[in-house]
């Protein structure tokens, strides 16, 4: 019997005009009424999760946020945050100024807000379109900053950003994580943060077993919960590394793969 179900957001949760679908909607809620915790686990920024969490009405009927890849951790009902991990405020220099170097683009959050040096770089709409949240515009990135923070975001196209990830892993992999979301996102996270890692801890405080796990993903930044959990799916929309690693495959996010899983394995066997 699952105790809780992880969902990556887009590409998976969500369709691709970002909305919940009525099915899915219905199956998670459904769940919940039988027992089951839903754990949405996102690259994205907490205050960019809460329309999805306010969709499936998770402040009122319970459930938790894995946000910036999993390096904060959130009761939805309650607001608290169980866990956090920033990054130190040593790398935001140099950082800033390898991406300025491969002239590419970097962001982070404070608040509602994105902070950025370069607001109109190509996939910066896309981030803010995604999340809801308006860029603020700065003329010294690490300096605009006024506390640490969960993650910074690098963009630009894939054969750009390959250079620059090789680059901060040779001088940072021991420190930080530095992996894709997408071809065109290369997210630089506090070292040892990842959705798997945080899936763990928080199973470990709510005692419950990987086993007890399904998690449903479509990205990079999903592999490790995927592996992690009882039952791994990937949506058949998935990057082909995860399609790979996959348990099981379900539909695409804009066929309520997620629904089918859950009325699968949760609402047709309890």
């Amino acid at each position: 019997m699952f105790k809780a179900i992880a969902l990556d957001l887009d590409g998976t949760l969500t369709n691709s005009e970002k909305k919940v679908s009525e099915r899915n909607k219905k199956a998670l809620q459904e769940a919940i009424k039988r027992g089951v915790s839903i754990i949405l686990a996102s690259g994205r920024p907490t205050y960019g999760m809460s329309e999805v969490w306010e969709a499936l009405d998770l402040e009122r009927l319970g459930g938790y946020v894995l946000s910036y890849n999993g390096s904060l951790c959130m009761d939805c009902k309650t607001k608290e945050v169980l866990f956090e991990k920033t990054i130190p405020w040593k790398y935001y220099a140099p950082i800033a100024q390898a991406v300025r170097e491969a002239d590419l683009g970097l962001l982070s959050y404070q608040g509602k807000e994105i902070v950025t040096e370069r607001p109109e770089f190509p996939y910066m709409d896309r981030e803010s379109t995604i999340n809801k949240m308006p860029f603020r515009k700065v003329g010294d990135f690490p300096n605009a900053l006024s506390e640490e923070v969960c993650k910074l975001l690098a963009l630009g196209e894939h054969e750009d950003l390959i250079p620059l990830k090789e680059r901060l892993e040779k001088e940072y992999g021991e420190e930080l994580s530095i992996f894709f979301s997408e071809p065109f996102f290369l997210e630089i996270c506090p070292v040892g943060v990842d959705k798997g890692e945080s899936l763990k801890r928080l199973l470990e405080k709510k005692g419950w077993k990987r086993e007890e796990l399904m998690a449903f993903g479509d990205g990079g930044n999903d592999l490790t919960m995927l592996e992690y959990s009882g039952k791994g799916i990937a949506m058949a929309n998935s990057q082909k590394h995860v399609l790979e690693i996959a348990d099981e495959i379900t539909l695409s996010n804009d066929e309520d793969g997620v629904a089918v899983m859950v009325e699968k394995y949760i609402l047709n066997n309890t």
